[in-house]
């Protein structure tokens, strides 16, 4: 077999190549340059994005010896030879460039053995052009293969075999038994789904429960005491209210008293079902049966249905649940590794495909899996094309056009020829060969294919006998792991979705995808003309200039330049226009001077002052068009009519004739993975599935995207009920009586524009937090404020608005204990101890600290706070003197001179204990108080609102009371008067 070298040339000549570089794992904190996730360190050809590196490192999470020496006895060709380890000391892989060496030198060796190469040297350079395929990501393997492919040859480690596929379930359409099967797949569709709601919210209430046990300073034996540890019996309480069986939450209070963590729980909670995939087989015969509307007989005397009623159900079970897929013709089974083919990667820098390395690449690996498939084997593996949406933009063609199936044609009977050669050089048994497409629609990049295949293919004639099972070559979507490691914008033989891309490092966070860019220059554009699409789909990341709503606009109505600085900031960092301009952006002070808004405006329209200010709804599509971009090309106004249309978003139809052009150039199947929109009917799906089956699809999978209601439903308060109950039918006296129902929305509270709170100072796990307390006129809670001390740009701002949110909903009514339940106890950093809280001294995270904060300041709940150590005294001893001393402080440490304007009286009567509420012994329903007087042990208490409010004439403090005679006495110096 001849071995031409001119893959890792290619590779070397184009972007693709590089020195290999070792990139550093998790990110690099922007304060203090710590680098924070893992320490481990990668190679990977400089291309490689963090994405992919990191997607490499959680494949190769497999110790191998960190030392190795030939095998005895083991034959050695050209530079090739079998290792074995040495030691015991272990190491994971260190990167690509070791996965190639370990695969391709194995699969290499193999194939020296058997005979294919006359030379030592070909078998070496077989291995490095496979090498060059892979770390040039021409091709990408399975998961399997790059996990445990070869770890036999480089390291002498046991073969690990990968699991085999799972058979999906088969459903004919002329079976008896189809309709039945069919409502056994919707009916594990929602057992599926209900198992993995259960088993979430089954896991939240049991680590409660634990959580509940731990956060308990008490008595041990109290702690665990439902009857004494309210936070114990609330967390019980809502996992038994949720349906957790008695016995869990038993044996979960059980671990947690043996000390036993939250991964002991696993065994109490049902693994999640997956769903078994189905496929359904429907034979043309149905097709004709749905066309003509005839009847459609089961066989074995099955029945008989209208075809277009069953067709009808298959509809409605794929709108509802998404599956099964169809399969209108046989494909080849199956089995074996796959070999991913990155399209685009051919797409070389003179803009040309290269038919070239696409037919070496092919043969190479062929050869390569034919002579490594096992005895007996169904299929040698698999070879799947990839990227042909970002392969055919970057050529110039637009995804729904004649010429672009032409081509898609075109490159899978190219593939199919080259995998004939190899059949006839190997004797495995070869596919067959469709009918030579159009060569005179492929454009000028595609001149090579066109080349290639304006030759005549040879006569099959093998040169050996046909005793090996060849590669089946298909058109799929790679596993989301390998899909990663691509880089790729597009996957299977599915269209680019969108022109843009996320790009941290870009002005407002996307830029162009690079088969866009190509594709601009293919067709003739520009430098200056692709940086003007970009402008247009990807956006300016600025407001400089913007049409509707700009800085300059701002600046003339006299906005001054720090707030239009964290107006862009917040621009950049992808806000769009209506929220990035709020009243904390610009702060009230400008909104009231520059611009002129009242405070009710501020407080009412503060989360998005463009309306306010004046500015129209096109103002703000223009302005946010300018600075985040459309998304696509194909309304670029600067482009061309031909040339946006290449990027004109194809229709299902277009898609799924691509597939029908590929599958009639292939052997195995083209999967076809169709996404509705949300308000698809079950009569588009059936339209779908009939001209499916009039294109024959060996692989269509059809699925419906989220539809509004999802968009509705967090909005939904299902605690408090109200959508729950229905309205009580109303009787009805005269007919043709119109009943209308309007539901009235939420009034939000407005908070006074001066008001009370406080400011709270902490440290948590060592940094420093601000809680800033806003209160409504009755002492209730109505907004927070939440600053972070040196903390990055992006955590502050998550936090402000985070506190935002939590304001907005307590002014619509939201109970704060339903935020406090919600919060308390969650995990994440920074956590650890508090310093400067006298209730909190340890929490578990940042948004632990506050709510529980917030919840022992204005809730009560006493269960959330730390216990001192002198309450904790078995022993009940006060603190003598000490209780003494609240007495004599000034008032002025608990009323703000500020907010009462200086006017602090000078005849306040601090009471030397907080008032305790009336379920010690006053009125419950009215929330009064009592005053219990540490004094005398005999005296008796008073209820507050006994007093009468007017001042005592002799002392002047407020504890006047009316006698049983008419007359009023002071409780504080005990005066009477009349």
């Amino acid at each position: 077999m001849q071995v031409f070298g001119r893959i890792a040339q290619f590779i070397a000549d184009s972007d693709l190549g590089g020195v290999p570089e070792a990139r550093q794992l998790g990110s690099i904190d922007a304060d203090d340059g710590s680098l924070s996730g893992s320490d481990r360190a990668l190679v990977a050809p400089p291309g490689w994005s963090d994405t992919a590196v990191q997607g490499l490192a959680d494949l190769l999470d497999t110790p191998r010896p960190q030392t190795t020496e030939p095998r005895k006895s083991a034959k050695t060709i050209g530079t090739l030879t079998p290792s074995c380890g040495i030691g015991e000391e272990r190491a994971l892989e260190t990167g690509m460039p070791a996965v190639a060496r370990r695969l391709a030198g194995s699969l290499a060796w193999s194939a020296a053995r058997q005979g294919a190469f006359t030379t030592d040297a070909d078998a070496d350079l077989f291995a490095d052009e496979l090498s060059a395929s892979l770390t040039g990501r021409l091709v990408m393997p399975d998961a399997g293969l790059i996990r445990h492919g070869g770890v036999d040859w480089a390291y002498g480690d046991p073969a690990t075999s990968t699991s085999a596929r799972s058979a999906p379930l088969t459903i004919r359409v002329n079976s008896q038994q189809a309709p039945g099967q069919l409502r056994r797949v919707a009916e594990t569709a929602l057992r599926a789904s209900v198992l993995d709601v259960g088993a979430r919210v089954t896991r939240d209430r049991l680590e409660a429960i634990g959580e509940a046990v731990r956060r308990c300073s008490g008595d041990i034996e109290d702690c665990f005491d439902p009857r004494r540890n309210a936070a114990l019996s609330r967390a019980m309480r809502r996992a038994l209210k949720d349906g957790v069986p008695e016995e869990a939450v038993e044996r979960a209070l059980a671990l947690a008293r043996q000390g036993t963590d939250d991964d002991a729980l696993s065994e109490l909670i049902p693994d999640p079902v997956e769903p078994r995939p189905a496929v359904l087989h429907v034979p043309r015969a149905f097709t004709r049966a749905v066309a003509d509307d005839e009847a459609w007989t089961f066989e074995q005397d099955g029945g008989v249905v209208r075809a277009r009623d069953f067709r009808t159900g298959i509809a409605r079970t794929i709108w509802s649940f998404g599956g099964p897929s169809l399969a209108f013709n046989a494909s080849p089974e199956e089995t074996g590794p796959t070999i991913h083919l990155n399209l685009p990667a051919f797409f070389g820098d003179d803009r040309e495909f290269q038919a070239g390395i696409f037919c070496d690449t092919v043969r190479y690996w062929a050869i390569a899996l034919t002579l490594s498939a096992p005895k007996g084997a169904g299929s040698a593996g698999s070879i799947a094309l990839t990227g042909l949406g970002a392969l055919l933009m970057a050529g110039g063609q637009a995804f729904g056009s004649q010429e672009a199936r032409e081509t898609a044609a075109a490159l899978g009977q190219l593939a199919t020829r080259t995998l004939r050669d190899v059949a006839m050089e190997t004797g495995a048994a070869a596919p067959g060969l469709g009918e030579t497409p159009r060569l005179d629609a492929l454009p000028d990049s595609f001149c090579q294919l066109a080349e290639y295949l304006s030759k005549a293919a040879p006569p099959f004639l093998p040169k050996a006998a046909l005793a090996r099972p060849g590669p089946t070559l298909i058109c799929q979507t790679p596993a989301s792991e390998i899909a990663g490691l691509l880089d790729a914008d597009s996957l299977g033989a599915l269209p680019v979705r969108s022109a843009v891309t996320a790009d941290a490092g870009m002005a407002g966070g996307q830029r162009l995808r690079d088969c866009a860019r190509t594709g601009l220059l293919t067709l003739g554009c520009s430098v200056t003309d692709v940086e003007r699409a970009e402008d247009h789909a990807a956006g300016h990341g600025s407001l400089r200039g913007a049409p509707g709503i700009s800085l300059e606009d701002l600046m003339e109505r006299g906005v001054p330049v720090a707030a239009l600085e964290r107006l862009e900031d917040s621009i950049a960092e992808g806000a769009s226009v209506r929220h990035a301009l709020n009243r904390w952006t610009l702060g009230d002070r400008v909104c009231r001077d520059a611009l002129g808004l009242t405070s009710d405006v501020i407080e009412r329209h503060g989360n998005a002052l463009c309306n306010a200010i004046g500015y129209t709804e096109d103002d703000i599509r223009a302005a946010d068009a300018h600075a985040h971009g459309t998304g696509d090309l194909a309304g670029a106004p600067d482009l061309p009519a031909r040339i946006r249309a290449v990027f004109e978003t194809p229709s299902l139809q277009d898609q799924m004739m691509m597939a029908a052009a590929i599958e009639n150039q292939i052997s195995g199947y083209c999967r076809m993975e169709l996404s509705l929109d949300g308000n698809a009917t079950i009569d588009d799906v059936a339209a779908l599935i009939d001209l499916g089956g009039e294109l024959g699809l060996r692989d269509l999978s059809i699925r419906r995207t989220a539809s509004g209601l999802f968009d509705l439903l967090p909005s939904i308060d299902f605690d408090k009920g109200d959508y729950a109950a229905e309205a009580e039918p109303v009787e009805r006296i005269v007919e043709r009586t119109v009943e209308r129902v309007v539901e009235k929305p939420a009034a939000r509270r407005k908070l006074p524009d001066r008001r009370k709170g406080y400011i709270q100072k902490a440290t948590v796990g060592g940094h420093k937090v601000y809680l800033h307390t806003g209160e409504f006129d009755d002492g209730e809670l109505g907004e927070i404020f939440i600053d972070m001390h040196k903390e990055g740009a992006a955590f502050r701002s998550l936090m402000n608005n985070f506190a935002i949110a939590i304001s907005i909903g307590l002014q619509y009514g939201v109970p704060l204990e339903e935020f406090v339940d919600a919060f308390v106890y969650t995990r994440f950093e920074p956590a650890g101890a508090v310093q400067g809280n006298d209730s909190i001294q340890h929490a578990t995270s940042i948004l632990d600290y506050l709510f529980r904060e917030l919840g022992v300041s204005y809730l009560g709940r006493d269960d959330l706070a730390e216990i001192s150590p002198d309450k904790a005294d078995p022993g009940g001893l006060g603190r003598g003197v000490e209780e003494e001393k609240l007495a004599r402080e000034d008032a002025a440490k608990f009323i703000s001179r500020g907010f009462s304007r200086g006017q602090v009286p000078d005849n306040i009567l601090m009471f030397a204990n907080a008032p305790k509420k009336a379920a010690t012994g006053g009125d419950a329903t009215t929330g009064h108080y009592e005053i219990e007087d540490q004094a005398a042990s005999g005296s008796s208490s008073r209820d507050i609102s006994g007093y009468t409010g007017a001042p005592c004439p002799e002392c002047g403090h407020f504890t006047v009371v009316e006698n049983d005679n008419g007359g009023q006495t002071c409780d504080a110096c005990n005066w009477s008067g009349g």
